[in-house]
């Protein structure tokens, strides 16, 4: 899986230092994020599904599935009822 040499922007050129410093230590985390979701991605799920078998809660799986998708590791395939009632998109891995 090639998860570690991809980069989404994360500050802008017109971001102080600390900005650039915090986004650096932010796409370490989004990369260790990536990789717990791909391997618990042998079943379909919604990130409601996906929170049950990580250790990281939906909004960070959210958050991280769009990148994924970017990475053509993930597309979605229908939906259903996720844990709050509403309907989710289901996730599956390439």
């Amino acid at each position: 899986m090639k998860l570690s040499n991809l980069f989404f922007p994360r500050a802008r050129n017109t971001d102080p230092d600390t900005s650039h410093m915090a986004a650096d230590e932010a796409t370490e985390l989004a990369t260790r994020h990536h990789r717990m979701i791909m391997a618990v991605m042998d079943q379909p799920g919604t990130v409601y599904d996906l929170e049950l078998r990580t250790e990281l809660d939906h909004h960070q799986i959210s958050k991280r599935m769009s990148e994924l998708e970017k990475m053509d590791l993930v597309y979605t395939d229908g939906k259903k009822k996720g844990a709050a009632g509403r309907m989710c998109r289901v996730w599956v891995r390439k």
